[in-house]
Parts: structure tokens; C-alpha cells; sequence
């Protein structure tokens, strides 16, 4: 007991000394070709640390003056006429956590999300070795809300990141790497603090992305001045080769590490031999996934586990993990009408203890308990319940997460069946001209689905406690 309580207090020490850029998360986007009924689907696992208390909330669209002024940090930008409706997981206010420190600034919480349009939206950070800029620039936070607010697709999405990175730079942290999709196409945009390229994922592609940048010599866009400031910087000598964004503005230490490149091999693994087949329930099972039949299979640690610990100690880095704020599939498809073709399968906290449910882009209803703005636990949060399922779980991981997860399997079967019907009758009602309707259907749906994924996960959260009396979830 001595010795395991030791490696705890080991770890501990190591986490609290750890810079606090080790932020990671992980995507996968996949082309139509490959998928069982030709929908692009955007799949991410939005980890933020313990701490980093989440929420699932919807916006309305909005229409604006002439000549309005927005203020987001650290700019003032023009408002456009209009901006459209969209739903976005992100950070309570006042919510702690990695790259977040109790603010509660507007153009400041949102992680991921996708809009009306069927525009889903993700990050990841990266290591770029162009110079950061705290607090000048345009900050993450503010362009991903943007994104939902004003691209009606993915392409438009590329171009509004471009702009914004051109015109003022980008803050705090410089590396990122944004996800994007609609039903037609998938793009990555990569980018620095004042650089970018953007890339169209291939039709019969399936990219797996995690923290390390991917794109080499295939960008299909990119902004002025890329080489020639690699170059002046003395990173890129055109006598050795072609210029590759990876290896020129990648941070030589972070772009061949294990912590990513095993998410990425292992996700591809599950996934290569279902080309053709893929739905949203594969990725259910590559976001849940912890190496299980391997020898980098790990039970979830009670420390987080990020960059410095896992390369440090050699300690795998799974996909799944309990630093998971939300987790979620975008299935986007192209043969139906945006409002209802366009379905987010959400889920809160760690996907291994939480049950997806099905969130439209024509709709915008959830219950109150997912939207709560109010980061200190309560019994009446959503994230904090399935969180607290998380807590009294990896103690007793061999016996919790198996009788969680077959029920979770058995109960998105359930849905899956109601969706069909639920969806057939969406669809008529639209044929008949009835589109208020079909939205009140596809809101109604929505709303009992996550209603009882809740009433689920307080269920199972009982039976977790009372498997072990003497389990402590702090």
C-alpha cells in the first residue's frame, strides 16, 4: 500500500512541475467514400483536465446593425448582418483547467460545436516554433465561436481562420489545429502564431489527427510569406529538399513522440478494416478506447496523465482518457435536409462512462442540466454527474467500466431505432412543407434522448457507489 501511495505522490510532483502546454486532444475525420452511408463524419475527444468543468448549449441565430463593431480577445472585429445558430460544448464559467483560469470573458468558452449549416468545428494544440503572443492577436476561443457563427461550410471555415491569422495573429498559444466538416468535405487548417496551410481531406481517407502537425509538402492553401519567413528564420534551406510545414515549423522535440503517434496508429488500426462500413458507433469504440488486447493496454491513473508524465515515465497515452471534458461524432449527411442530416452524437466527461445522444443541427433544445454556466459541483450538472461516474469507476475500472459500457452499447441501439422512425417522420412532415413541425420533432427527440442518457447515468452512478461502500471519489 506504501509503495503504491508513493507512486501516486511520484506522479503528483511530476504533473504540478509539468508546463501547462501539454494540452491534447484527438480527431478523426473521415471521407464520404468510406463511411456506410456517405456522410463526412468529424469525430473528437475534447480533453481539458480534471478540473475543466464542461456544458452543452445552444445558440440562436442573430441579426446585426451596419457597420457593428465586435469586441473578442484580444480584437475588435466588424460584425456581419448576420450570424447563424449553432450548438457548442465548452467551459463553464469560471471553469479552471488547462490554457483557462476562471475567466468568464465573452468569445471565450467554446471548444467544440456545429452549426445549423452542418459546419462542425474541433481543435487540437500543436508545438510550432514561431515565437507566442500572449495576449495580442485573435485568441482560439474567439475563432472557433466564429466559425459556428458565420461559415456556412468547411471551406468557408478555412477561409475565415485564414483571415484572421493574416490580418491579426494568433494569441497565447500559436500551435493549433483546426478540425472542420460539413456533409460534403472535411478540411484541416494548421496553423502558427502569423502562418497557416489547409488541406482537403481526401473522399476515401481516414485522419487521424492528435497533437503533432500532420500536413507536410500536400497543403492545398496556405499563407503568403510561409517559406519565405521559414527561410529568414533559418528553418528551411531549399538545397536539402522540398518544404514541408510539419518539419519546418514543427518543434523538432514534438513532432515523432509517442503520446501522439500511438493515438494515431491505434485509432487507424480500428478502423482500416471497416472502410466502406464505418458509423458513428465504430467511432464510439475508437473513442472509448484504452489499447485493450494490447501491451499498452493501461486502467485510467489517478493523475493526468499528460505529454511529460506519459513520455517521462513511458506510460501510454490512450485515446480514451479522464481528462476528457466532451466527447463526440458528427455524422454529417448530404442526402437530406441540413436540419436533420446534420446529427452530433454528444457525450459528457469521460466517453468511457458516458452514453451518447443525438443533437441536430436544426434543433436547439437540451435539458437545463447540460447548459449549467455554474462550474462549482451540483447534483443538478449534467457534466457533473457523469464526471462523479468517472470518479467512482477507475477505482474499480475491471468491474465498473464493462458493466457501464454494455449498458451504454444496449442503449444506443435503443436510440439508433428510434432515430429511424423518428427521422422518417421528420422527413415527411419536411415533404409536406411542415418544417416548424419536423423541428419541434427533431427538438422534442433530442431533448428525451439526452433527458434520459441523464436519468441513465444517475442510475448507474447508484449502482457504481453501492458495488463499493468504501470507494472514494475525491
Amino acid at each position: 500500500m506504501r509503495g503504491k501511495l508513493s507512486l501516486v505522490i511520484i506522479m503528483a510532483m511530476a504533473l504540478l512541475s509539468a508546463p501547462i502546454a501539454s494540452y491534447s486532444c484527438t480527431t478523426v475525420l473521415i471521407g464520404k467514400e468510406v463511411t456506410a452511408d456517405g456522410s463526412v463524419i468529424h469525430a473528437h475527444n475534447e480533453d481539458m483536465g480534471f478540473s475543466a468543468v464542461g456544458r452543452l448549449w445552444a445558440t440562436e441565430a442573430a441579426t446585426h446593425k451596419t457597420g457593428e463593431m465586435l469586441e473578442v480577445p484580444y480584437v475588435t472585429i466588424p460584425q456581419p448582418e448576420a450570424t447563424y445558430q449553432y450548438w457548442a460544448s465548452g467551459n463553464t464559467l469560471a471553469s479552471t483547467g488547462l490554457g483557462i483560469s476562471s475567466e468568464a470573458r465573452p468569445y471565450d468558452s467554446v471548444l467544440v460545436g456545429m452549426n445549423q449549416w452542418g459546419v462542425a468545428m474541433s481543435c487540437n494544440w500543436m508545438w510550432s516554433k514561431e515565437e507566442n503572443m500572449p495576449e495580442k492577436g485573435i485568441r482560439r476561443y474567439a475563432v472557433r465561436q466564429l466559425i459556428l457563427e458565420r461559415a456556412k461550410t468547411a471551406r468557408d471555415a478555412v477561409k475565415i481562420i485564414a483571415d484572421f491569422i493574416d490580418r491579426h495573429g494568433q494569441a497565447d498559444w500559436g500551435g493549433l489545429d483546426y478540425c472542420l466538416a460539413d456533409p460534403n468535405e472535411a478540411w484541416v487548417v494548421e496553423t502558427a502564431t502569423h502562418h497557416w496551410v489547409a488541406r482537403r481531406v481526401k473522399d476515401d481517407e481516414i485522419l487521424v489527427i492528435a497533437n503533432r502537425y500532420t500536413i507536410g509538402k500536400d497543403y492545398d492553401m496556405s499563407s503568403k510569406g510561409l517559406i519565405d519567413f521559414a527561410k529568414e528564420k533559418g528553418w528551411y534551406d531549399p538545397s536539402k529538399g522540398d518544404f514541408s510545414f510539419r518539419e519546418v515549423y514543427g518543434r523538432p522535440d514534438k513532432i515523432n513522440q509517442a503520446y501522439d503517434k500511438d493515438r494515431e496508429m491505434r485509432a487507424k488500426r480500428l478502423l482500416e478494416n471497416k472502410k466502406g462500413v464505418i458509423t458513428p458507433k465504430d467511432l464510439f469504440l475508437v473513442l472509448r478506447d484504452r489499447n485493450e488486447g494490447t501491451p499498452k493496454y493501461t486502467k485510467p491513473l489517478p493523475v493526468e496523465n499528460w505529454r511529460e508524465m506519459s513520455e517521462g515515465r513511458l506510460i501510454p497515452r490512450t485515446i480514451a482518457t479522464n481528462l476528457t471534458q466532451s466527447s463526440s461524432v458528427a455524422c454529417l449527411r448530404s442526402d437530406m435536409p441540413i436540419e436533420v442530416g446534420a446529427v452530433m452524437w454528444y457525450a459528457m466527461a469521460a466517453s468511457q462512462y458516458s452514453g451518447y445522444f443525438p443533437v441536430y443541427a436544426g434543433g436547439a433544445k437540451v435539458p437545463v442540466e447540460f447548459s449549467n454556466v455554474n462550474s462549482a459541483y451540483s447534483p443538478d450538472s449534467a457534466w457533473w454527474t457523469f464526471r462523479m461516474l468517472q470518479k467512482v469507476g477507475d477505482p474499480q475500472y475491471d468491474l465498473a467500466y464493462p458493466t457501464v459500457n454494455n449498458f451504454w452499447t444496449a442503449n444506443h441501439a435503443n436510440i439508433v431505432e428510434k432515430q429511424k422512425y423518428i427521422e422518417r417522420k421528420v422527413l415527411d412532415l419536411m415533404n409536406k412543407g411542415n418544417k416548424e413541425e419536423a423541428v419541434k420533432l427533431l427538438n422534442a427527440f433530442t431533448y428525451s434522448q439526452a433527458d434520459t442518457v441523464l436519468y441513465h447515468a444517475r442510475r448507474l452512478l447508484k449502482l457504481i457507489q453501492d458495488l463499493n461502500k468504501n470507494v472514494s471519489v475525491w
